[in-house]
């Protein structure tokens, strides 16, 4: 692999994984305890029992000190490796040591002890495929600007001066004293890295570096580097917090660059330290991807895109890897030579990149009241969502658009189990006209709404009592200037997020009822549901005939698309700018982002009126359902873009597919830029492409030796083709027929 030689790229892809055995990349946090020196620490399942015995004798102090101490105990006890082969440090518990013991330990009690009919409504609901919610600890973005400025060290004398500056109250005086712990122990570890890089023969190039930046805020781009790593590792995987974005890297990284060629220091050697930098998560492999972002603009409006971004895009690419996923910002100054070098590494499969408006973002925040400035520097973080610097916006909670239909169809019972929802619905011979149908259905949906807000809203009070965030909260100016922890009101912007599914399929089961049951007339709303009840069994020439319709959401077909819209308003205007939970003080927002919900839910889901079957994946995000985008890019795109995507400030992603033959040479390359110009400028959020053919992907399930780099976009980030199972893999097949 060019720039990392070839023991050292051996030593870490092993360092979290042992790449020679099955990667499972849902329990992608594993310790490697057998790598590691023993005399550096402790043994993993020792540490947990410690920080148990500790915590029990703290057991009357705040949750932000108990949970501090517990982060310095993991930081004091864990194994550490410097290597000669590598110029980051290995730290073994990367398996959330805090969540498997305290934080745990506190979710349970407030799901089961203080708010255990929530916690019994959440569950059912989750089980039947209605919603799916859990606490959401995983949509994080320090104020990386200030992380670079200060360093460990600096944020620590922030906090301890905002401390000094006011008289406290005994919660104040906890969060505070949780930072100080927090950071004291970060220090003392980086302390604890430094002596052993001095110990070991070849790491001295690390051992200088982490000795720096203990002292002080980074001076080099290698420096810089080094910190984000260290800061990612130990609230990713320690306090228990990911971060879902390693920066504006072009923008924050570009002083470092041209510092370090000031000084002398090479281009090959920045190059050379990036693309050491990029392997650290690829060897992680967070079956999400790891997200970075690059572009949008200055404060002129002038283009954040430089000679690093360029660098950037080249190191990645020449390392043909997936992990850290990229997000690029297009502007109107976005030079057009940088997005074609962007478009040519995703049509050589390379495509672990997905593009966001610039324009269409800033439009959603200024809307949700974000300043003009706000919306200007905003993160993207996740897969594409974003939010305003120092914002701490949380949206675990995935809703199944499908389900109102069944209960609609069952006199307010699910489809697949039978279960009374708690709102009786008319018999379905009673539906009159569609429009009768059509309100029923909107009636349930408003109510699960309205239960999963409530239930969120309820549980969201108690986001920092069980997961309090010390390294988050030192790096934001609101929490320190209120005293208040990022989850607990202290950021810019504190809202809450509902994920409405499968936007396609809901049009399209709609749409079908509509066409074959009240205009058409070929069969009864009665009938119809008696087949989605038998799952199309002895009915298979009317499912054939549905699935062949062409008049689909996601093809530029008016009637479909309309639906599709008067969903998204119908969603919005119940949930945007709701107030959320009272001690987090926000408000709420949705988003069209399904996640893996496309077969965690599909599994739970009725047999649906647009010839999808019980238990078949759903469709993800705002795009066509799988096989049914047979218009063309064009097409998707003019349907996509009709819902105002400004009017959530949140994602609607467009997943895209493309022939290899559409986009060969120079014509090619321009018509996928064509494509993307297309969807920002009619105001689209997020596009990300996959270019494949049907036969090539036949061929790759057949024959998986042969494909061992494949790589296939999910759902917003990237995997291995050969890391998905069958289901996946028929599905993006069925996405590629359609192609034709």
């Amino acid at each position: 692999m060019k720039y990392i030689k070839e023991q050292d790229y051996e030593y870490i892809i092993n360092k979290y994984h042992d790449s020679n055995k099955p990667f499972d990349g849902h329990k992608r946090f594993v310790r490697r305890d057998e790598i590691f020196a023993p005399e550096t620490g402790m043994d993993g399942e020792m540490i947990k029992e410690g920080i148990l015995r500790q915590d029990e004798a703290l057991k009357d102090l705040p949750h932000p000190i108990r949970k501090a101490r517990a982060f310095a105990y993991v930081l004091k006890n864990t194994r550490i490796s410097c290597d000669p082969r590598d110029i980051f440090p290995a730290i073994n518990m990367i398996d959330r040591p805090l969540n498997d013991t305290l934080i745990n330990r506190w979710k349970k009690e407030v799901f089961e002890e203080i708010l255990p009919e929530i916690g019994e409504k959440r569950k059912y609901m989750e089980k039947a495929g209605i919603v799916t919610i859990w606490p959401d600890y995983d949509h994080s973005v320090p104020v990386w600007e200030r992380v670079l400025e200060l360093g460990f060290m600096g944020l620590l004398a922030e906090s301890e001066k905002a401390r000094n500056e006011r008289i406290c109250t005994p919660e104040e005086d906890a969060f505070f004293e949780g930072i100080r712990i927090t950071y004291t122990a970060i220090l003392d570890f980086l302390l604890r890295l430094e002596k052993q890089a001095t110990a070991t023969k070849g790491a001295e190039k690390l051992a200088n570096g982490l000795k720096n930046i203990r002292q002080a805020p980074p001076k080099t781009f290698y420096e810089a580097l080094l910190l984000n790593y260290i800061y990612f590792m130990l609230c990713e995987h320690i306090e228990g917090l990911q971060v879902r974005s390693l920066s504006n890297f072009d923008k924050l990284y570009h002083k470092f660059y041209q510092s370090d060629l000031q000084r002398g220091i090479g281009e090959q050697e920045i190059r050379t330290d990036l693309a050491y930098f990029f392997l650290q998560f690829t060897a992680i492999g967070n079956y999400w991807n790891q997200p970075v972002f690059l572009g949008g603009c200055n404060a002129d409006e002038s283009t954040v895109i430089s000679e690093l971004s360029y660098l950037f895009l080249d190191v990645y690419d020449q390392m043909k890897i997936y992990n850290p996923k990229i997000q690029i910002k297009i502007a109107d100054s976005t030079p057009k030579d940088f997005v074609l070098k962007a478009l040519d590494m995703i049509r050589r499969g390379n495509n672990s990149i997905v593009f966001v408006s610039d324009a269409t973002i800033r439009k959603a925040l200024m809307r949700a009241g974000a300043t003009a400035e706000q919306a200007r520097t905003c993160d993207v973080k996740g897969c594409y969502e974003y939010s305003i610097q120092g914002a701490y916006s949380a949206g675990m909670n995935y809703l199944n658009l499908l389900k109102p239909m069944e209960y609609a169809m069952h006199q307010g019972c699910d489809g697949v189990t039978g279960h009374f929802s708690g709102l009786a619905s008319p018999a379905v011979e009673s539906y009159e006209t569609f429009d009768a149908f059509y309100a029923e259905y909107k009636r349930h949906l408003a109510s699960i709404l309205a239960v999963t807000m409530h239930i969120v809203n309820s549980f969201e009070d108690y986001l920092s009592y069980i997961n309090p965030q010390s390294m988050l909260s030192a790096t934001i100016p609101s929490c320190l200037a209120s005293g208040k922890d990022a989850l607990l009101g202290g950021s810019v912007s504190n809202g809450s997020t509902v994920c409405p599914g499968f936007l396609a399929d809901a049009a399209d089961s709609l749409h079908a009822i509509r066409k074959y049951v009240f205009e058409r007339k070929e069969l009864t709303l009665t009938q119809l549901r008696d087949i989605l009840d038998k799952n199309y069994e002895g009915a298979e020439p009317l499912r054939q005939k549905l699935l062949a319709d062409r008049e689909k959401y996601g093809n530029n077909k008016q009637r479909p698309d309309d639906l599709a819209v008067d969903l998204v308003n119908f969603i919005t205007s119940r949930v945007v700018g709701k107030p959320n939970a009272q001690k987090r003080n926000g408000k709420w927002n949705c988003c069209f982002h399904v996640a893996r919900m496309s077969y965690v839910q599909g599994a739970k889901t009725a047999a649906s009126p647009n010839g999808r079957r019980l238990g078949e994946e759903l469709s993800k995000n705002c795009s066509a359902s799988m096989g049914q985008n047979r218009e063309g890019a064009t097409a998707a795109i003019l349907s996509i873009t009709k819902i105002d995507a400004t009017s959530f400030a949140s994602d609607a992603a467009l997943d895209l597919g493309l022939l290899p033959s559409a986009v060969k040479g120079e014509d090619g390359l321009e018509a996928m830029y064509g494509l993307l110009m297309t969807f920002t400028r009619l105001g689209g959020h997020a596009l990300h492409i996959n270019v494949f053919d049907a036969n090539t992907l036949r061929d790759a399930q057949a024959h998986p030796e042969k494909y061992q780099d494949l790589q296939i976009r999910v759902c917003g980030w990237n995997v291995l083709w050969n890391n998905i199972n069958k289901e996946e893999q028929d599905g993006f097949i069925r996405q590629a027929q359609a192609l034709v």
